[in-house]
């Protein structure tokens, strides 16, 4: 869609990139050091994403280099923050030729417009963050991707169009490649603050690690510094599967498009084809609740009937919950092995049940950790569909849950060494920026977060109970000991006689 303008009534209809183009800040690139944060972060993710679509243990390299600029690159150049030059590789599926400038450079365009649970949320991640690159250095983007089982990898030089939200393509080349070979390599140059981003980008990776252990990352950083992070469990979550939609989770004109997307004669074959978990009888009683004829074709319905059918579809009780075959948590053998990357004493972790929200299917993961190398305190760790969330976590609700928590219920004090970590996966986790940096206070979701960590308290609690007991017993014995020593040998001294501490202790 192109920028226009009319000269009689100064109206300007912008395409959506050039939206975002001036609406960035919404995304998370409000500064340089954010902004170098969240390049790293959304181009990170678009590659594990790829790894585990392929069913790979990912294999995730980054290098992020300083890039001196000479007088003629520099000239009109903004001032203050460097430019970097951000390479990522993986060993995922790769993309299609025909495919990847589209993929990449244009805006609302991906494959996670479907309901299932996916990293990506909005189609605008990896498309920003090589934008906001062309806006702060007007460098030309490279891609090299290749698919396992062609002879050939395709690379691909490109700029992105953002009046007309479309990539253009500079340059292209095909070179050969092992068969076997496979996965994508983005190279780009961007502004960015690294003296401010180092310790939240460094942490990213470091979180990352945990909740994806069976990741094998390495990050070449600036200094000249490479952070190795070997994977430590070679176990892919399982796949989710893409779900139809839950009737709780629509709106009218949801309701709309579906109808019009159908080819289901009637209401009742329309409920049964068109949502998951209605079937046969299910679908006869909502109709008969509604007072909607089951036999109506859905396409003659009007505005009042389908606003009428919505309210309906929100409020009956007689649906089932949600499938969660469209969600993909951890699992506990996972989230346990990256929480130990901490090296703590102790580690227990949950899995709630499947709930819903808006129709939507969510699980929460807990886990508290306790001593070892923990440092004294409370640490937490978000994380929402295996994304690490650094970023305003005082207003997340998991901290609001932690900060209600009474520890001394389980034998456990504000300054213990304490780690938490809360993992949500959902079809739509309820992000409150676009940002994706941390989760709304939504009354189910506060209610699941705040059970898993009781639970994992109570069972927490109970080993270091047993522990201190186990301490204090050995500190009783110590003094006892020292004191029948002291016995021992003021008898010794008194009599002139040899009064061992095992006589002493036999009599």
């Amino acid at each position: 869609m192109q920028s226009l303008r009319h000269s009689d009534s100064d109206v300007v209809e912008l395409s959506v990139s050039a939206w975002f183009y001036r609406n960035r800040t919404i995304a998370g690139f409000d500064n340089p050091a954010r902004s170098l944060y969240v390049s790293v972060r959304e181009l990170v993710e678009n590659s594990l994403d790829a790894c585990e679509g392929a069913g790979v243990l990912p294999e995730v390299r980054v290098s992020l280099q300083h890039v001196k600029m000479d007088s003629s690159e520099a000239e009109g150049m903004p001032r203050g923050p460097q430019v970097f030059r951000l390479r990522i590789q993986d060993n995922g599926s790769g993309i299609r030729r025909e495919d990847a400038p589209r993929l990449l450079g244009r805006m609302l365009t991906g494959t996670k417009f479907t309901l299932k649970q996916s990293r990506g949320t909005f189609g605008l991640g990896g498309s920003l963050a090589l934008l906001y690159g062309q806006i702060t250095t007007q460098k030309p983007i490279e891609i090299t991707s290749g698919r396992c089982g062609e002879e050939t990898k395709h690379k691909i030089v490109m700029r992105l169009d953002i009046e007309n939200n479309e990539p253009i393509l500079i340059h292209e080349e095909q070179r050969p490649k092992n068969p076997e070979e496979h996965g994508t390599t983005i190279e780009y140059y961007l502004q960015g603050d690294w003296f401010r981003s180092k310790r939240r980008i460094t942490e990213y990776f470091l979180q990352t690690s945990m909740i994806v252990p069976y990741a094998s990352m390495l990050f070449n950083n600036p200094d000249g510094e490479s952070l190795q992070l070997p994977r430590v469990i070679e176990m892919l979550p399982q796949q989710p599967k893409e779900a139809k939609p839950h009737p709780r989770g629509i709106d009218v004109e949801m309701l709309k498009r579906m109808i019009k997307e159908s080819r289901r004669s009637t209401l009742k074959s329309f409920l049964k084809g068109s949502f998951q978990r209605v079937g046969e009888s299910t679908a006869e009683k909502f109709l008969a609740s509604a007072g909607l004829d089951p036999a109506a074709a859905p396409k003659a319905l009007s505005n009042e009937n389908l606003v009428h059918m919505m309210k309906k579809l929100e409020t009956y009780s007689g649906f089932l919950a949600p499938s969660s075959k469209s969600l993909s948590p951890a699992g506990l053998d996972v989230l346990e092995a990256g929480i130990k990357r901490l090296k703590p004493e102790f580690v227990v972790v949950r899995q709630r049940l499947p709930s819903v929200y808006e129709g939507h299917p969510f699980i929460v993961e807990s886990g508290v950790s306790y001593g070892g190398e923990l440092a004294p305190g409370i640490r937490l760790y978000r994380f929402a569909n295996r994304i690490p969330l650094l970023y305003d976590e005082r207003t997340d609700v998991s901290s609001q849950v932690i900060r209600e928590l009474n520890l001394k219920n389980y034998g456990l004090h504000q300054n213990d060494p304490l780690a938490f970590f809360v993992h949500i996966c959902s079809t739509k986790i309820p992000y409150k920026t676009v940002g994706k940096e941390f989760i709304g206070d939504i009354d189910v979701i506060r209610r699941e977060i705040d059970l898993g960590l009781k639970d994992c308290l109570r069972r927490l609690g109970e080993g270091v109970r047993r522990k201190r007991r186990v301490h204090q017993l050995k500190r009783r014995e110590s003094k006892l000991i020292g004191y029948y020593e002291f016995i021992a040998e003021t008898l010794s001294t008194a009599t002139d006689q040899e009064v061992s501490l095992v006589n002493l202790l036999g009599n």
